[in-house]
């Protein structure tokens, strides 16, 4: 009988650990390695959709939100990312300082999806969606009618943002604001994941019933998913009008919704990860086939790709890449 432990042989549950800090730590060098690297080695072109890329992601992450997490389909999420736009492109004419902006565009966002939410509290699925679709069309009716403050569908440029030497139309420079935005809103759903209304939202999402026998505010976590997607993709729009530098509402219509929840679905919803992946799929797609000459295939792709995930892949593109780990013997012991 073995009476003294064998000390050089560790237990695999620091093995695991160390495991897990290792390629933490591995990935954060591998990704920090590729955003600096981004600027240097592309063309302007290329880090101008990179930047679009990240932008994207923070809306993105934002419906992940209300719809991976809560349960609660949205297709109204445009709207949000429009009306963080707008307040960009209509700052300057209206006289509004910079520094105002950022809590003018969470102030209305926040009041925006309280009505959104508010009415839909007590449905759920096609209804919920649908209400949904009637908001977002009533605020791309009210920017298409705006002609005398809007552009209505001809759009209106934006002044870009210059603080000293930053312009964010510069290419570096809307490259690094993107950035900044897109690392805070990836920490802040990190935390959300791990904080405690992030679990009511998933008791929410599986089981409304079941979730309020255990004493879960179904309504509070309900109208706090919705604020919060509200807020982020807001923050999206508003630095996306400073970078773009134009604003029309075909940006911000009901196929726009549909892009983000498609960005969601094939990414894998409830996944940080998966918002990214989905996010660059919609921004970078698109751009191949606008530059092999074939536009219209996109939406047909688009399509036959979201049929074929529904299908085979029910967690997304993190699910495809956790088998193709598992596959290749990469899969974390």
């Amino acid at each position: 009988m073995r009476l003294v432990p064998d000390l050089a042989v560790p237990h695999r549950p620091f093995q695991r650990a160390a495991g897990r800090r290792h390629g933490a730590l591995f990935s954060a060098v591998a990704l920090t390695a590729a955003w600096l690297a981004i600027p240097v080695l592309l063309g302007q072109y290329e880090v101008f959709i990179a930047a679009q890329v990240m932008i994207y992601a923070v809306a993105t992450l934002g419906l992940d939100i209300v719809y991976g997490r809560a349960g609660q389909l949205s297709l109204a999420h445009a709207s949000f990312f429009g009306l963080g736009a707008y307040t960009a492109a209509l700052s300057g004419p209206l006289g509004i300082p910079l520094w105002v902006q950022p809590e003018l565009v969470v102030l209305l966002a926040i009041a925006g999806g309280i009505i959104v939410a508010v009415p839909t509290l007590r449905l759920s699925g096609l209804r919920l969606a649908l209400v949904t679709l009637l908001f977002g069309e009533l605020f791309d009716w009210a920017i298409d009618h705006s002609l005398a403050l809007t552009g209505g569908s001809q759009g209106m440029t934006v002044a870009p943002m210059t603080i000293g030497p930053f312009n964010s139309q510069g290419t570096v420079d809307a490259y690094l604001l993107a950035s900044i935005i897109a690392l805070g809103a990836t920490l802040l759903t990190r935390q959300l994941a791990r904080s405690q209304l992030g679990r009511r939202m998933l008791a929410v999402r599986d089981s409304e019933l079941a979730s309020a026998s255990l004493g879960v505010p179904i309504v509070h976590t309900k109208i706090t998913a919705f604020i919060l997607s509200a807020v982020f993709a807001g923050a999206a729009g508003w630095v996306y009008a400073y970078v773009v530098g134009f604003v029309s509402p075909t940006t911000f219509n009901l196929f726009a919704s549909v892009y983000f929840l498609v960005a969601v679905i094939l990414g894998g919803a409830g996944r940080i990860t998966g918002a990214w992946l989905g996010s660059a799929y919609i921004v970078l797609v698109p751009e191949v086939f606008n530059l092999v000459g074939y536009p219209n295939l996109f939406p047909v792709l688009g399509g036959g790709v979201l049929i074929a995930i529904a299908l085979f892949l029910p967690g997304g593109l993190v699910e495809g890449a956790a088998l193709i780990r598992a596959q290749l013997g990469l899969h974390r012991r």
